[in-house]
């Protein structure tokens, strides 16, 4: 179980992001009551009512990318569990993906009002807490191609780091 201290500690910082990515704001983390912060963080009503703590942490390299960290903590893994979903295979994920559970997905940023960059995205978990990481860019920016299963892998690290109750240093540079 992840307090909200140690929650906040896992999300990632602008020492563990690759170097092109600014922060956008800091990591911030709040703990179970905060309904409305979890709600307005993209999480399912059902999932804030029994949620331990929500967090998130953003960045952004000038206007061609972005990338959104977004966690969300239970009780115990079996609770997790049960609210992720996913349907990941190998060839969105690849062979060997990190986390207990994990997917893929797409970004289609033609419904976003205003206009937000399309881009890809992952659900991960680790034991009892869910990772959402969404990664917008513009089709000509210069991203590495494995950039998000990177970002992927820090994030199930940083996770279990803090799981272990060590301090969060896995990082993506």
């Amino acid at each position: 179980m992840l307090s909200t201290r140690l929650l906040e500690a896992a999300l990632p910082d602008q020492h563990s992001v690759p170097v092109d990515l600014q922060a956008r704001d800091r990591p911030r983390a709040r703990g179970n009551g905060d309904t409305v912060h979890c709600v307005d963080e993209g999480w399912p009503d059902e999932w804030c009512g029994e949620a331990l703590s929500v967090g998130s942490s953003a960045f952004a390299a000038m206007a061609d990318q972005e990338v959104v960290f977004r966690y969300i903590s239970f009780p115990d893994s079996t609770t997790a569990a049960r609210f992720f979903i996913g349907e990941g295979s190998p060839d969105e994920v690849g062979e060997d993906p990190p986390g207990d559970e994990i997917d893929a997905f797409d970004i289609d940023a033609s419904s976003d009002v205003p206009p937000i960059l399309p881009g890809k995205g992952i659900n991960v978990r680790q034991g009892n807490v869910i990772a959402k990481i969404e990664h917008r860019f513009d089709s000509t920016a210069d991203i590495p191609s494995d950039r998000l299963q990177t970002l992927a892998a820090m994030v199930v690290q940083r996770i279990q780091q803090a799981q272990a109750r060590k301090p969060p240093t896995a990082s993506a540079r």
